[in-house]
C-alpha cells in the first residue's frame, strides 16, 4: 500500500481546490506536513461560508448554528479592544492605544492601520457637548472609557474586498463626519464627504458606493482623487425615520436593507421588520423588493452578505437574519436580544436564542462574521 504523505504536489493541488468548506481545507492541510506545504495557506477559491455568530468575551467565540456549536479561538487581552466591524473575516479594531488594525483570527493575520488619531478631519462637527463628553471620558481615568470617546467619532470600520481577480481591499472608517479611507501601500488616511454622515459603503462591480443615513447613494473614486459622485439623492423610506440601512451586494443587485424599529415604555427598541429595494442602473433609482428567492441575507456590523440558502445547512431563504444594530439596552443583557430572523413573505420575525449572558465590555452584543482564510 502506498504512502499518502508522497502523494504527487500536482495531485493534492487538484484535490484542494475541490474543497468547499473552510474546515475541511484546514483539516486537509493539517493531514501531514507536505500536504501543507504543496497547498495554499490562502485559499482564494473557496466560496462565502455560511456565517457564525462572533460571541462577545475574554477571547474569540465562534457560534455556528447550522453545528450548533461554538468554536474557540485564542486572543489575549480582548475586552481591551473595541470592536468596529467585521468584514470578509476580517475584524476592525481599535485597540488600548487608539492604534488600529485589521485582524482574520481564521486565517490568523493581521494588517496595521495608521492610529485614529491621525485621521484628517476627525474633529469636524465637533460639538461643545462633544467636549463635555470628552472631559467626563478623561475625569474617570478609565483608559477603556478614553478609548469610548475615540469610538465615539469612529462609530464603525470595514473592509471593502474585491473578491475576484484583483484581489483589491480597502479599508473605510466611518466618522461622525465623513469617511477616512486606507488603501494597501498608504501612508496615511484620506477622507472625503467631510460635511455627510455616512450609515453605510459597499464595493460592487468595481465601484465603492456610500450611502448616507438619510439616503443619499454615491460613489466615490477610491482609486485616485476621492471624489464624490451622487447616483440617487432620493430616499425610499422618509428623512427622520428612526431606521438603519445597509447597502448589500448580491449575484444581481445592489440592495439597499431598511431596518425598522418600535420603543416600548422603558426606550427600548426592537425591530419589527425590514424593506428591501433594488438599485435600477438605466435610471438610477430603488425599486421596492418583495420576495428575495433563494437569497438569505445577514446583516453584520461591517458587510453584509447575500447567500443562496440552498447549500446553507440550517437556513431558508427569503429570509433576513440580524443583531444587535447598537449595544442592547439595560434590561436585555440577559433576555429578550434584539436577534433573529425576519421572513420576508409574512413579515414574521423568529427569536435565536444562542448566547448566553454578556458583561459589560468594549465588545458588542453576538453579530454574523463570514469566515474566510485570506
Amino acid at each position: 500500500m502506498g504512502n499518502w504523505e508522497y502523494l504527487p504536489t500536482d495531485l493534492l493541488i487538484s484535490i484542494s481546490t475541490c474543497i468547499a468548506r473552510n474546515a475541511d481545507y484546514i483539516r486537509f492541510r493539517a493531514a501531514c506536513s507536505s500536504w501543507r506545504s504543496a497547498t495554499d495557506s490562502r485559499p482564494h477559491h473557496l466560496p462565502r461560508q455560511i456565517p457564525f455568530l462572533l460571541l462577545p468575551g475574554e477571547t474569540f467565540t465562534f457560534y455556528s448554528p447550522s453545528e450548533n456549536r461554538s468554536y474557540h479561538v485564542p486572543f489575549s487581552n480582548g475586552t481591551q479592544y473595541h470592536f468596529l466591524g467585521s468584514s470578509h473575516g476580517w475584524l476592525f479594531l481599535m485597540g488600548p492605544t487608539t492604534s488600529l488594525f485589521l485582524l482574520n483570527p481564521f486565517a490568523r493575520s493581521m494588517i496595521a492601520l495608521p492610529p485614529v488619531v491621525e485621521i484628517p478631519n476627525l474633529f469636524d462637527q465637533v460639538t461643545p457637548t462633544d467636549v463635555e463628553r470628552y472631559r467626563g471620558f478623561m475625569d474617570r481615568g478609565d483608559r477603556s472609557s478614553t478609548i469610548g470617546f475615540w469610538k465615539y467619532l469612529l462609530h464603525k470600520g470595514k473592509l471593502c474586498l474585491d473578491r475576484g481577480s484583483t484581489g483589491f481591499w480597502i479599508a473605510v472608517a466611518f466618522l461622525k463626519s465623513g469617511l477616512a479611507f486606507y488603501r494597501p501601500g498608504d501612508k496615511s488616511w484620506a477622507h472625503a464627504g467631510r460635511y455627510w454622515q455616512f450609515a453605510d459603503a459597499e464595493l460592487y462591480n468595481g465601484q465603492l458606493y456610500t450611502i448616507t443615513r438619510g439616503g443619499i447613494l454615491s460613489t466615490i473614486d477610491v482609486a485616485s482623487s476621492f471624489k464624490e459622485a451622487v447616483v440617487v439623492s432620493s430616499s425610499p423610506f422618509l428623512f427622520g425615520q428612526d431606521v438603519s440601512i445597509y447597502l448589500v451586494g448580491s449575484a444581481q443587485d445592489l440592495l439597499l436593507v431598511v431596518r425598522k424599529y418600535s420603543y416600548n415604555s422603558t426606550g427600548c427598541r426592537k425591530t419589527v421588520g425590514f424593506e428591501v429595494y433594488k438599485l435600477e442602473t438605466e435610471e438610477p433609482g430603488w425599486t421596492r423588493v418583495n420576495k428575495l428567492g433563494d437569497q438569505v441575507i445577514f446583516l453584520e456590523r461591517g458587510t453584509s452578505v447575500s447567500l443562496p440558502a440552498s447549500g446553507l445547512d440550517g437556513f431558508e431563504g427569503n429570509c433576513i437574519h440580524f443583531t444587535e444594530a447598537y449595544d442592547p439596552c439595560e434590561e436585555d443583557k440577559y433576555k429578550g436580544m434584539d436577534i433573529g430572523c425576519y421572513e420576508l413573505e409574512g413579515g414574521n420575525i423568529r427569536q435565536l436564542l444562542c448566547c448566553s449572558p454578556y458583561s459589560e465590555s468594549a465588545w458588542p452584543g453576538p453579530t454574523w462574521v463570514t469566515p474566510c482564510l485570506w
